[in-house]
């Protein structure tokens, strides 16, 4: 009985615990007085940890969030919502950010989704600017959806979940140019970058490292950076289109490199390093290439390749 007791008291002190630690309501109460104008719209959390069991909604024209690590607790959804959905358009809109923001989560959720819902406008952008975040754990690191283009990542990492970059199918008024600029996207276990939509990516100074599969792209992508990875038996880089839009392609800087670690090109076990469905999607290689190739070559299917210096791909 005693010990019933005992056992019984824990309980109830873990349970308060666990209902003292989410602090969704006090961070939402920050956002919601900012776009009530009772307070300064620049949040800064100081470093502090802060447990979020609910999804905070983060209007984009208006509010900067900086210095927090964000422990992401819900089981289903995004942890941060960017969007201005429920709010009145703002005829002079501003681009605000996320600086220094860690966001720690788990495989059920996302981390950042950028979506407005609305396919009557094509002037309202659901954009926030990323500046030294890190995104970890997430089922998608960042999703990028409806009304939203122009996207710039500073010095991102996003690693250890399922997808880092995903972009919607068919979504309203998107996929205009965004920037990632820096970082590392790693560790994934489906893919570094899903995108669904025809999007177009410009990756600066951009390490690729140990995803599963590193690229699924259906739209122009540029790049420069770095992409590592060990030979997983299937191809790299999946280049894919959609109708009535440009094909996937991805055009890599000459001073880029691809490596496969271990590289047997006696045995190789994927087919392929990219794999193509059309002749419209066009790749450039770079100068430092080890592992570029596969049981059937460097590229599966009628794609179109190039190397840095604009001459065909010669097989080795």
């Amino acid at each position: 009985m005693k010990y019933t007791v005992c056992l019984s008291i824990l309980a109830l002190t873990a349970a308060a615990t666990a209902a003292k630690a989410d602090d969704s309501a006090s961070v939402q109460a920050m956002l919601d007085a900012c776009y009530a104008g009772k307070r300064s719209c620049v949040i800064d959390l100081q470093g502090a940890t802060k447990t979020l069991n609910k999804t905070l909604k983060i209007n984009p024209e208006l509010a900067t969030i900086r210095n927090a690590i964000f422990e992401c607790r819900m089981t289903s959804g995004t942890c941060l919502y960017v969007s201005q959905d429920g709010f009145p358009h703002l005829d002079n809109a501003a681009i605000h950010r996320l600086e220094s923001i860690t966001l720690k989560g788990n495989k059920s959720i996302d981390g950042i989704t950028m979506n407005y819902n609305d396919n009557n406008t094509f002037v309202i952008n659901a954009t926030i600017t990323l500046m030294s975040v890190s995104i970890q754990g997430f089922n998608h690191g960042i999703t990028l959806g409806n009304n939203v283009w122009g996207v710039d990542m500073f010095n991102v990492l996003i690693g250890n979940g399922n997808t880092g970059i995903y972009t919607l199918p068919n979504p309203h008024n998107s996929g205009e140019r965004s920037t990632f600029a820096g970082g590392t996207i790693y560790n994934n276990v489906v893919a570094g970058i899903d995108e669904e939509s025809c999007w177009e990516f410009d990756f600066q100074g951009t390490s690729f490292d140990f995803n599963a599969r590193q690229m699924i792209l259906r739209g122009p992508t540029s790049f420069t950076g770095h992409i590592e990875n060990r030979d997983t038996g299937k191809a790299e880089i999946v280049l894919g289109a959609l109708v009535g839009v440009p094909a996937g392609s991805i055009y890599m800087s000459s001073g880029s490199t691809i490596t496969v670690d271990g590289w047997d090109p006696k045995k190789p076990q994927q087919p392929c390093y990219v794999e193509t469905s059309l002749p419209y999607n066009n790749i450039k290689t770079p100068a430092t290439l080890y592992g570029f190739g596969g049981t059937k070559g460097a590229v599966c299917g009628p794609g179109k390749v190039v190397t840095w210096d604009g001459q065909p791909l010669q097989p080795k």
